[in-house]
């Protein structure tokens, strides 16, 4: 192909378009272990058998789109460390890789709640609040009561002035997690009264095992039974008779002669 400017910049806009709709990341090790643990199966582990459970947990339509979902998160956790400029290429990367997923995923599969929660967080960083608040209302409509998505539903119910909105949303995640530390301190710091959510059902005890009575029932005579051939074993164990080494006047003497016969009274 001859190089004439009208190709070079053909090449370069096709270059650049490419870039932007596949982010590549170099994941470290570090990062590794800031996520979910099927990401290092999914990115870098070639383990068959590792993989065997993640694709039979996650459907390998779904699982085989999972790292650009790894690859969102990994975007998200960078932000917080860098300067304002890699701050706005980690966010774009994040929510085009949250789209990703999303898009390409099945409508039922049990990680979609966290797909929404964590674009919202994105959006939410970006400034964007009317689509991070759906994106929160859309993971708590997949997943009732989820406390990461409930807390940033509320954050940002306050942030927008609807304060009451905010409490309602915190109190339906207590109702089903009211034992959440979390949940409860955000809670009361909103102005809301524990006192109104219900206590959290206490945990099933273990019934104690009841020694059974010594009666004339069936259990005594089960311990009977149990105990009888240990007894009849050492009755019917038999006796050990010691040998005589002596004599009939001195049994314990071994090298004594015999007493002498007695004499006839005949003679």
């Amino acid at each position: 192909m001859k190089w004439t400017n009208k190709n070079r910049i053909k090449f370069v806009v096709t270059a650049i378009g490419f870039t932007l709709a596949f982010p590549v990341f170099a994941i470290t090790d570090v990062e590794f272990t800031m996520l979910p643990a099927y990401c290092a199966v999914k990115i870098r582990d070639k383990d068959p058998q590792a993989k065997q459970y993640w694709v039979a947990q996650m459907g390998g339509e779904n699982w085989v789109h999972m790292h650009h979902y790894c690859g969102g998160l990994a975007a998200l956790n960078r932000y917080y460390g860098q300067n304002a400029y890699e701050k706005g290429r980690s966010l774009y990367d994040a929510v085009w890789e949250f789209n990703y997923v999303l898009k390409n995923t099945k409508p039922d599969f049990y990680l979609r709640a966290d797909f929404h929660y964590n674009r919202g967080r994105a959006l939410r960083l970006q400034g964007k609040e009317g689509p991070a608040l759906s994106d929160f209302q859309k993971a708590l409509e997949l997943s009732p009561g989820m406390p990461s998505a409930s807390t940033e539903l509320a954050d940002l119910y306050k942030k927008l002035g609807k304060n009451e909105m905010a409490l309602a949303t915190l109190k339906t995640a207590l109702e089903q997690s009211p034992t959440n530390k979390g949940l409860r301190r955000r809670y009361q710091e909103m102005g809301g009264d524990l006192a109104s959510i219900p206590p959290a059902p206490a945990p099933a005890s273990v019934p104690e095992a009841k020694a059974a009575p010594m009666d004339s029932g069936s259990s005594s005579k089960a311990v009977l039974e149990t105990v009888e051939p240990t007894q009849s074993a050492e009755q019917n164990k038999p006796e050990v008779i010691a040998p005589i080494i002596g004599n009939e006047t001195n049994p314990w003497c071994r090298f004594c002669p015999d007493p002498p016969a007695p004499k006839s009274e005949k003679q």
